[in-house]
Order: C-alpha cells, then sequence, then structure tokens
C-alpha cells in the first residue's frame, strides 16, 4: 500500500494536475538516509520517480521537499491534484485503520510521530488519499479528519450579490479607504491634518 522507492519508505508526497509530483523518503539502513525525488504518474496511478536528492538530515531533506514543491508550483503555476486527503488523528495508519473502497486508498504516508498538520490547526498519525471523497460515517467509523483543502470542503464561490463576511467587507473598506485618500489632492489632506 505505501509507497517504497529503492528500499527507501516515503513518509510524504503531494501531485500535481499535470501527473508529476514529489516524495521525501527514509531508509534508516541506508548511507544516506533521508531522499527526495521527482515522479511522473502514468493513468494506472505508477509512479516513476527520478531527480533524487539524498542526505543525512532529516531537517536537510525535508527543506529540500518544501522547496522543490513550492518552486514547482511557483514556476509551472499548477495546483496539487484534485485528491481527498484524510488525516488519521488517532492512531498511525496501518490494517483496519481506514475503509477500502473503490476509490482507494491510492497511497498512505505515515509520520514518525503525531505532527502538527494544515498549519497547526491539529495533530496527525499519517494521512491517506482517496480519488472520492469518504461519507461522513465512514469519516466517523475510522476517526478520520478531512483536510480543510480537499475539494468538496473548500468555501462555494459566493454569487454577485450575496453577503460577504464582516472581515471581508472591513478588508475592502480598508483598501477602498487607502484608494480614496491617495487620489485626493496633497492640499486637501494637508488642511485636514491642521485641523
Amino acid at each position: 500500500m505505501s509507497d517504497n522507492v529503492k528500499g527507501y519508505e516515503i513518509k510524504r508526497a503531494i501531485a500535481f494536475e499535470n501527473d508529476r509530483g514529489f516524495t521525501l523518503g527514509e531508509n534508516p539502513q541506508a548511507v544516506q538516509p533521508f531522499a527526495t525525488w521527482q515522479f511522473t504518474e502514468d493513468a494506472s496511478g505508477r509512479r516513476d520517480y527520478y531527480w533524487g536528492h539524498y542526505t543525512t538530515d532529516k531537517a536537510a531533506a525535508t527543506r529540500d521537499y518544501e522547496n522543490r514543491v513550492s518552486e514547482y508550483q511557483h514556476d509551472y503555476r499548477i495546483s496539487e491534484k484534485s485528491a481527498y486527503r484524510y488525516y488519521s488523528t488517532q492512531r498511525p495508519v496501518d490494517i483496519g485503520t481506514f475503509p477500502k473502497t473503490e476509490n482507494g486508498p491510492l497511497y498512505f504516508v505515515n509520520f514518525d510521530k503525531r505532527d502538527s498538520v494544515e498549519q497547526g490547526r491539529f495533530l496527525a498519525w499519517g494521512y491517506l488519499v482517496y480519488d472520492a471523497p469518504l461519507t461522513e460515517k465512514q469519516m466517523a467509523d475510522y476517526e478520520l479528519r478531512a483536510a480543510p483543502g480537499n475539494p468538496d470542503r473548500k468555501a462555494p464561490l459566493r454569487e454577485p450579490g450575496e453577503s460577504k463576511s464582516i472581515a471581508a467587507r472591513l478588508a475592502e473598506g480598508t483598501k477602498q479607504a487607502a484608494r480614496d485618500n491617495a487620489t485626493r489632492p496633497a492640499s486637501e489632506r494637508s488642511i485636514e491634518k491642521d485641523r
């Protein structure tokens, strides 16, 4: 189930809409136990790994993985593949700890320890990736938590005329006031200061 590349267990992975992505792997038996790779994924989901970067330092490998991902996203202006990520918040992912469906899981990743995810929103032991969303019952039965960025969890686009949140309206008002102030002649602004 979990990918293995040249003896390295995949600890983190991301796939983009163009069927390319990056992974971070670990092999405690290797001379350089941490590595990152780029990969290409075919229609059947098989991945071809290449351009490996190897190191003895876990923190350096994690930085390399994050840098490769962000540079690729920036350079190619591409988004993560529409997949559904579910965090295992109570235990590491193992046999019997997740639902098996026709849509996956495609793969899973276990962390070394319970770790902070989603910019510190909660802690998880790892995550699973599916092609389609799980039901609320499936998530509850296996104590999984959906990633806020999943396609079915993203905030819907507002229709014209729909009311915006107070914070959004305040932010817009602040920007408009700054624009209005910038377009006023300097003489008007200095007179107001003198009052």
